[in-house]
């Protein structure tokens, strides 16, 4: 083919005909241009097709890791919530030990008063996308935003479980285990702790702590409602 016009060419010069001859280049060079643009076309439309499929991929994967991470969340949050209900039960009764009703509360409810309970997601996809910057390859911004803030929004969840945690590990449960007994619940050690004013301030701060918590889950924008959003965001047909 480009043998071809440059026989024309050639023809066209050696002919004198030199205002054809700059007529001509210009249509050549003009339809070079055009078999660029569409080679260009032609290849980004390949392009944007290979990023639909690994699109289509990132999202499954991204689907399938925030449903499980919804499905733990949920469990820890029961938890939480069972553990608030537990210490506002044993607070209310804590005062009237001299009644039977009350001991009985408190003796039913105590065990579910402490512990730590952590969420532990699954980050490693959302991480690869940020690092790898694959996270542009996704079309949709609203669910770009919320994976580029994820971290922070988890980190600002888990901090108050941490301080939780740390205060049943660290202070709680070595008080118990110095001057409580494990082994028998019912024991007088245990009895004379739930009158020890150390040991209820204990509980009233561990509440206190149970209580940010829940708070942290209820404000606007929290881990909860980013989980429910990117699971719905990350969903392909």
């Amino acid at each position: 083919m480009i043998k071809f016009f440059r026989n024309i060419r050639k023809k066209l010069l050696a002919e004198g005909k030199t205002t054809n001859y700059l007529k001509y280049a210009i249509g050549e060079i003009i339809l070079v241009v055009i078999g660029i643009l569409i080679a260009l076309q032609i290849n980004n439309w390949n392009e944007n097709r290979k990023d639909r499929m690994k699109e289509k991929t990132i999202l499954s994967s991204l689907n399938k890791e925030f449903e499980k991470n919804l499905e733990q969340f949920n469990t820890v949050k029961q938890l939480h919530l069972n553990n608030l209900r537990a210490q506002n039960i044993v607070l209310r009764n804590i005062d009237k030990l001299d009644k039977p009703k009350s001991i009985d509360s408190v003796s039913k409810y105590a065990l579910g008063i402490f512990g730590g309970i952590t969420f532990n997601p699954s980050n490693g996809i959302v991480q690869s996308l940020i690092s790898s910057g694959d996270i542009n390859i996704i079309t949709n911004d609203t669910l770009k935003n919320y994976l580029v803030s994820w971290k922070d929004v988890l980190d600002d969840y888990t901090e108050e479980e941490i301080i939780s945690k740390e205060f049943w590990s660290n202070v709680i449960e070595p008080y118990i285990i110095k001057n409580g007994d494990f082994r028998i619940e019912n024991s007088q050690k245990n009895f004379r702790l739930l009158k020890d004013s150390v040991f209820i301030n204990m509980i009233v701060r561990k509440h206190s702590y149970t209580n940010n918590i829940i708070t942290e889950i209820d404000d606007k924008n929290s881990v909860e409602d980013y989980l429910n959003e990117i699971v719905r965001l990350s969903k392909t047909n």
